[in-house]
């Protein structure tokens, strides 16, 4: 807020729109100049009517060379531009001028004592920024190189903020917008992914992570199931079983998988006909003792549960992760039980950053090449670190050597699968970093001397480096996830800043009225109130009926997934049969079982890709239509939903959505058939294949199109929730601040006397309290 509006306000109980086109203020200005601004700018809407026939008022007027004003209107234009002339020349002894003259008038019983003090404190020199004009023109020199602060920093700024905000808010809705926002800062979670085939040392270098060997070969031999590991004051355990709908699947792939069959036999064999205890229709879990983990999770144990138990979440108190890390330690990539691998892909597609280990022995395997292409093309994995585990047992070349081969298996597989030039953007996204797990859990578990022993310190582990990385992409100033969430809170504290100050500069205007001009604001308040109701219900039913159509538009579009997905099979059908007939056209021989492989994985993940794309867009239109037209037909109330374009624009409210998340199926089935069918194809009975392929992919392509659907309904309803959402705060924000003023008016009425004793001080600290919340907001603003 401005000097002019903060005097007009604060001095004058209004709010002041420059509606009058006057010449400017163009005398030099002096001290007697501010002198006469001094007089000017005291005169009120009570006492102007005796300032303005005054022959010396006018001649005070001609020093000013500006034409003597002969109503409130012109006198308030005046005021505006002297006060505008004051900030432009404000220094320590205009303003002290400034002061005396006021001092002066108080004394001639010109002003009051309560205009007196509004006044000192409105042209207040700290308010002023004159308290010692060389500090302050020093501290305000701008740092041309203004270094990005970090996560934690913000957040810490963040939450002083708002410890600041809690102490002078009283309004309880306000007050419960913010504890929500402190509440949303404090409850975010990084995730980080931890990948790689089997005996890439994954719960090793964990382990060294968390300084404690709760998982890995100390505690479990061999970990065969997915692990998350989050904070928790106790160390606890929980093992969540297949529920029924998911061991179905398992079934199901046991009839075409070899592997899957072998593991679906032993399960059966070993559990009988105790395996309905375990496998239900909704997940079992089972709460255990963190020491008995590797009898549930290992391989090696002699139960064989680990074969049932879909997946591990173990609470641990590890400062590591008391900041809000969450890390998800995956099955190997290499597991038989391709469900496993789902389960994977879809808690990978939500982490925040993705750590993928190989084993420097046997590093850059076709498993490891392919997961990395598919994590950083189609799982939305923007950071990925690529760990090389065992390094004590090579040399420093032999590593080079090692990351040299990555890149060129990478660029091998991409070519294979038409993608070569996305390999620049792969290599930016992934780092690699060399480890020595062993050393460096040594170290951490009390074990250091036998690590130096073998001529290791902490720092030649590699651990620290890891560590370093985690933190500076999780937390830095470049942390992705940390900008967002940091600018989400921001956004909320200043529509927090601006009701209240909405709210403060309503009751500075209610303390300038008389009891009988409170009375009649009450009159013409309740007026308007029964007219605000009718249009707010208006807003609210069509806000439902809005949501209703949207819904059920949503569920339309189940139908055009549908549809895309039935064409897609056509796409995959036609790429595998033309193949194979080029193939024996050309070289009289039917293409390699490894170029089918790719064929059909590339068409299925690129085809699914195009129809969610196609889905966003059509989401995003309707959601735009509905927004706009919201915005038109309530724009004279001052609806808005707070974007930055003129016209709405949907995609800001779902930029990140759609993108991850639904290339989860494992489609090792349906590629085995394909192959399978290929390999015994003739040149002369194609049509054969185009049929016999046709109804594999059909069959096999409807758990593919549950799974689409399904997750396309979930997220849709979600986005759903939160657009409408979006589109009621205006309208409570309407309804919260009509409750407000109605109750402030009342109190006002009520507390006339009581408040007309000490008026003028009320409103000083009302203002102060506004420069206040002004000062966050320029303070929220800042942050980089």
């Amino acid at each position: 807020m401005s000097l002019a509006n903060d005097y007009f306000l604060l001095y004058h109980g209004i709010t002041f729109e420059v509606n009058l086109d006057l010449e400017p203020i163009e005398t030099e200005v002096n001290e007697e100049i501010f002198t006469i601004y001094a007089l000017i700018i005291s005169a009120t809407r009570k006492n102007f009517d005796k300032y303005l026939p005054l022959t010396s008022f006018k001649t005070l007027c001609q020093q000013l060379k500006v034409k003597s004003p002969s109503n409130i209107n012109e006198l308030n234009h005046l005021q505006h531009m002297i006060v505008k002339s004051i900030l432009s020349n404000k220094s320590k002894q205009n303003i002290s001028v400034l002061h005396s003259s006021f001092e002066y008038l108080k004394s001639e019983n010109i002003i009051n004592g309560q205009n007196y003090h509004k006044l000192i404190s409105l042209f207040d020199y700290k308010e002023l920024d004159l308290v010692d004009e060389y500090t302050i023109t020093s501290s305000n020199k701008v740092d041309t190189e203004l270094e990005k602060s970090s996560f934690k920093e913000l957040k810490t700024t963040v939450e002083e903020l708002i410890s600041q905000l809690q102490e002078d808010i009283i309004n309880e809705e306000i007050s419960k917008e913010i504890n929500a926002t402190k509440n949303y800062l404090n409850t975010q979670k990084f995730s980080i992914g931890i990948t790689g085939v089997m005996n890439a040392g994954k719960s090793t270098m964990l382990n060294a992570l968390m300084g404690r060997e709760i998982l890995g070969s100390a505690v479990v031999p061999e970990t065969a199931n997915l692990t998350i590991v989050k904070h928790n004051p106790t160390d606890t355990a929980k093992v969540y079983y297949w529920n029924t709908k998911e061991w179905d699947r398992i079934l199901k792939s046991a009839e075409q998988l070899e592997s899957m069959r072998e593991f679906v036999n032993e399960t059966n064999k070993i559990f009988g006909d105790d395996l309905k205890n375990y496998i239900r229709p909704t997940s079992r879990f089972d709460e255990i003792d963190i020491n008995d983990l590797s009898s549930y999770t290992s391989a090696a144990a002699s139960g064989k549960k680990c074969n049932l138990v879909k997946y591990v979440e173990l609470g641990s108190k590890l400062d590591f992760l008391s900041d809000g890390i969450e890390i998800v330690d995956t099955p190997g990539l290499d597991d038989p039980v391709i469900q496993r691998e789902e389960i994977t892909k879809e808690y990978i597609s939500a982490c925040d950053m993705m750590l993928h280990l190989m084993n420097v022995s046997q590093s850059a395997t076709l498993k490891d090449v392919e997961f990395i292409i598919d994590a950083v093309l189609y799982q939305n994995i923007s950071k990925l670190l690529i760990v090389i585990t065992r390094a004590d047992t090579v040399s420093k070349e032999q590593l080079d050597e090692v990351i040299k081969y990555t890149k060129s298996s990478i660029e091998k597989q991409l070519k294979a699968q038409n993608k070569d030039s996305q390999l620049d953007y792969i290599l930016k996204t992934i780092k690699f970093i060399p480890i020595s797990g062993r050393m460096a859990l040594l170290h951490r578990t009390g074990h250091e001397q036998e690590a130096l022993d073998a001529g290791f310190t902490l720092e030649q582990t590699g651990i620290l480096e890891i560590e370093q990385y985690l933190t500076e992409t999780l937390f830095g100033s470049n942390s992705q996830k940390g900008e967002l969430v940091i600018q989400s809170a921001k956004n909320q504290l200043q529509k927090i800043i601006e009701k209240q100050i909405s709210f403060y500069n309503y009751e500075l205007q209610l303390l300038s009225k008389s009891k009988d001009e409170l009375e009649i604001e009450l009159q013409e308040f309740n007026k308007k109130k029964s007219v605000n109701t009718r249009i707010f219900q208006a807003m609210s039913e069509d806000i439902t009926y809005y949501r209703n159509d949207t819904r059920d538009y949503t569920n339309s579009l189940e139908t055009f997934l549908q549809s895309e997905l039935i064409d897609l099979q056509t796409v995959i059908k036609q790429r595998v049969v033309g193949d194979v007939r080029y193939s024996f056209e050309k070289i009289k021989k039917r293409p390699e079982n490894t170029r089918i492989r790719v064929i059909v994985e590339t068409a299925i993940k690129d085809g699914i890709i195009d129809v969610i794309r196609d889905y966003r867009y059509k989401f995003i239109k309707k959601s735009q239509s509905i927004g706009e037209q919201c915005e038109q037909k309530y724009q004279d109330l001052g609806f808005s939903i707070g974007h930055k374009n003129e016209n709405f624009d949907a995609r800001g409210f779902f930029q990140d959505d759609f993108k991850s998340g639904f290339l989860t199926s494992n489609n090792e089935v349906l590629i085995s058939q394909i192959i399978d069918a290929v390999s015994k194809s003739k040149d002369t009975k194609l049509n054969e294949l185009d049929r016999e392929i046709e109804l594999l992919i059909k069959y096999q392509f409807t758990s593919i199109e549950e799974d689409i659907k399904a997750k396309a309904k979930k997220v849709s309803s979600l986005l759903i929730e939160s657009f409408f959402m979006t589109l009621n705060a205006p309208l409570k924000s309407f309804e919260q601040k009509l409750k407000n003023d109605e109750e402030l008016l009342q109190n006002q009425i009520s507390s006339f006397e009581e408040n007309d004793k000490n008026r003028a001080q009320l409103s000083i600290d009302i203002h102060k309290n506004i420069k206040k919340f002004e000062n966050i907001s320029t303070t929220i603003k800042g942050l980089y």
